[in-house]
């Protein structure tokens, strides 16, 4: 039988292993140095992740604090506060006549509804008008490019016969400053040479300076500028020197009163336009539109009574209506229905089927589609019928009345297919300087102006036929251009016994500046 070994059992007691106090403390001294590097290590290596811990600790959040804020009001419109007042400048005030100008040191801009108190003086801020007769401003506004442009579109021979017009209205002008209807031949410059002729009715020699002033605005003469300033500074200071205090110019002669007053009216708008609007034209200037305002009847147009009685005719309105026009350049206000009447008026006269403008009711009128008004005694040579002079009224004043917003093409015109037979009647009529009783100056001036405006080839025609008619026919007797008449016409027109040499020399002028005088109603320059 095998022998079977068991494990041999050990036997432990703790006294045998039990160490002295004195060897622990050996062993522990034998130790020491690197258990206390090794505290040391392990403090360093502590106290360096407690660092970067602390270092990279992520930003606190800050709590949003959320709140629910009440709707907003409701708009509620404020009133805009007033645009600050513009700034205050200096301007020089232009020379009418230097011992009554006092110099203007402190001026404010007028308001669209005027001055009345007259108190303002600015110069004309040409881009906010946009002006009474749709023009626009810009360079040379509604009055075109002033300054003797023309030659460029009119032809050299047309600035000419313009230029020498001028220099005989300026050899003619009165030392104190008006055109003097019968006496100006006093005034000629060469008396070895005959003297001019063609006198004219001396109860219009405020209507003729007007007339002769608007040659030289219209040629770009004006208190400032110009080679002629001292000719138009003149002018004007004569008409304000003659304006009642009530505003009319000049005197009641009878039935020129308000032809008289009218134009020269346009003269001092003009002159006061680019002038700037001083205080000391302006006040002239808006009191004769008071005279214009007050004697136009009500509902209606006007006649030659400064005082209304319900009688108007087409020929004084259609010169009412520039006056007026030309003042709203100057921002004198002027109320619409003096527009809406003389529309009225037009419309009132007006023969449907034809197209023909008659002058007036009762005696001598003849109601609508009537022929052109003329002198009794100068009804056979100058046969009515050659003229439409009343029609041209109508068509320019329409012209110059249209709404410009609303109104783009002629097409576009409510009065368009009156207007048409308008242009159409005038085209059929062309001018030509004839002794059979065609020469009609008057008509000339409002259909040439109502032409250029209207265009096309009604404004063809017409211009070749009018160049024809003035040009060669201008006195130009000397070669040297040195006698009383070079550069006038000859009044040979229905109406040269009352206007004139004046009358008709200040008329061709004027007609020929046709191509900047004004700019056009319809596409503005």
């Amino acid at each position: 039988m095998s022998e079977t070994h068991l494990p041999v059992e050990t036997h432990y007691h703790p006294r045998d292993h039990q160490q002295s106090f004195n060897d622990v403390l050996a062993e522990q001294l034998k130790r020491a140095p690197y258990l206390l590097a090794s505290a040391l290590i392990h403090a360093l290596i502590g106290f360096i992740l407690a660092s970067i811990m602390l270092l990279t600790r992520p930003d606190e959040q800050v709590p949003t604090i959320t709140a629910t804020l009440p709707p907003p009001p409701p708009d509620v419109e404020e009133e805009e506060e007033p645009p600050p007042p513009p700034e205050e400048e200096i301007v020089e005030e232009p020379v009418v006549q230097e011992s009554e100008i006092e110099e203007t040191t402190e001026q404010e801009m007028l308001e669209e509804t005027g001055d009345p108190d007259f108190t303002a003086d600015a110069a004309f801020d040409s881009d906010s008008w946009n002006n009474a007769v749709g023009l626009g401003g810009g360079a040379g506004g509604k009055y075109g490019g002033r300054g003797g442009r023309g030659g460029r579109r009119g032809g050299s021979q047309t600035e000419q016969a313009v230029a020498d017009a001028l220099k005989w209205l300026h050899d003619h002008q009165a030392p104190t400053g008006f055109w003097d209807a019968d006496e100006f031949p006093v005034y000629d410059i060469y008396p070895d040479q005959p003297p001019s002729d063609g006198k004219g009715n001396a109860v219009v020699d405020v209507g003729l300076t007007g007339l002769a002033l608007l040659a030289f605005l219209g040629n770009g003469n004006n208190l400032q500028d110009g080679p002629y300033r001292e000719t138009v500074a003149k002018g004007i200071t004569w008409l304000r020197d003659n304006q009642r205090d009530d505003g009319l110019f000049g005197e009641e002669v009878g039935n020129p009163t308000l032809y008289n007053h009218s134009i020269a009216t346009m003269a001092m708008g003009e002159a006061t336009y680019f002038a700037g609007r001083p205080p000391t034209l302006m006040k002239p200037l808006k009191e004769a539109v008071k005279i214009i305002v007050n004697s136009r009847n009500n509902y209606g147009a006007w006649r030659y009574q400064l005082e209304p009685n319900g009688d108007n005719d087409s020929s004084i309105t259609g010169w009412m209506i520039f006056a007026l026009k030309t003042a709203e350049d100057c921002k004198v206000q002027v109320d619409k229905g003096a527009y809406d009447g003389a529309q009225a008026w037009f419309d009132s006269m007006e023969d449907k089927n034809s197209g023909r403008v008659g002058y007036a009711w009762g005696d001598g009128g003849g109601g609508p589609g009537s022929l052109p008004s003329r002198p009794i005694h100068m009804m056979e040579k100058f046969p009515a019928e050659k003229s439409e002079s009343l029609t041209a009224v109508a068509l320019l004043s329409r012209i110059f009345m249209t709404d410009t917003k609303t109104v783009k093409s002629w097409k576009d015109h409510p009065n368009y297919d009156m207007m048409k037979k308008n242009a159409d009647l005038i085209a059929a009529k062309l001018p030509k300087w004839d002794q059979d009783g065609s020469i009609d100056l008057y008509y000339w001036y409002y259909a040439t102006f109502a032409m250029n405006q209207w265009g096309d080839q009604h404004w063809k025609n017409w211009e070749k036929a009018i160049g024809s008619a003035l040009v060669p026919n201008q006195r130009r007797d000397t070669p040297d251009k040195k006698d009383n008449f070079y550069g006038s016409w000859d009044p040979a027109d229905a109406w040269g016994e009352e206007g004139g040499r004046v009358y008709s020399t200040a008329t061709g002028a004027l007609i020929l500046e046709v191509y900047y005088r004004y700019a056009k109603v319809l596409g503005a320059r």
